[in-house]
């Protein structure tokens, strides 16, 4: 239903020194002579270190994307309501899901669907349990890594490089305040483009994966919270007793 891609922006700072040669070595069984020193000439003028070329200027999609990514990196916890609406073409027939997500840094993350019925997904950082109360079923994935992953809501996760991912551009403008980013992979992937409804402070508050197929999988969220102080406790999870266990072996 979900998965991640890395989007992680490693900060990167390069320096030019410029003027400094170093001295040669002495010749062997020679003693090294010292230097002569130069006499200041009325004409001579002290050296101007050279000024480095100034970079590009950033696309306005790469300064929106980079929003996006220094956002997500301060935010070590992460929780809201979604709304998630699939729509498969073949079938013209969109289904509706609602609920609750949190993430909490380093590799945990807890998705509690409310509606059309229950269902909870619970990555405690070590393995991802799938539980299904209706069935009194549950899945455990002992093996299961975040980074791993791949998916529409990456962004949450804050690993990898979006422009090292996606070839960005800027989407049609559907409503005041608001940057549409459209991210196509640039490696082979089950989806053909992934747009982003980016808020100015860099926050994402829709997301919309388009798959090969056509269908469309589109995640919205209300009543976000960054930073709220979550805890590793939240997504702690025992099969409750009765409760049909299968293990996933690899």
């Amino acid at each position: 239903m979900f998965s991640v891609i890395s989007v992680f922006f490693p900060s990167v700072l390069a320096f030019t020194l410029a003027g400094q040669v170093p001295a040669p070595s002495p010749a062997a069984g020679k003693p090294a002579k010292p230097a002569a020193t130069a006499k200041p000439s009325a004409t001579a003028k002290p050296a101007v270190p050279a000024k480095p070329a100034p970079a590009a200027p950033a696309s306005p999609a790469d300064a929106v994307a980079a929003k996006v990514q220094a956002f997500y990196d301060q935010t070590k916890d992460f929780s809201a309501e979604f709304i998630q609406s699939y729509t498969r073409v073949a079938l013209s027939k969109t289904s509706e899901s609602r609920g609750t997500v949190k993430v909490l840094k380093p590799g945990m993350m807890r998705w509690d669907y409310a509606s059309p019925e229950p269902k909870h997904f619970i990555a405690d950082g070590k393995q991802l349990y799938v539980y299904d109360p209706e069935d009194q079923h549950v899945t455990i994935d002992p093996n299961f890594q975040i980074s791993d992953q791949g998916s529409s809501l990456s962004f949450l996760w804050g690993q990898g490089k979006l422009t090292n991912e996606f070839t960005i551009a800027m989407g049609p403008l559907k409503e005041a305040n608001v940057t549409i980013l459209e991210l196509t992979p640039k490696k082979d992937a089950t989806y053909t483009k992934l747009t982003l409804t980016v808020e100015p402070s860099g926050q994402v508050t829709e997301s919309v994966l388009h798959e090969t197929s056509g269908n469309t999988n589109r995640f919205r969220f209300q009543n976000v919270k960054t930073n709220g102080g979550l805890t590793p406790a939240a997504f702690q999870f025992t099969p409750p007793p009765g409760a049909e266990v299968q293990i996933i072996r690899r």
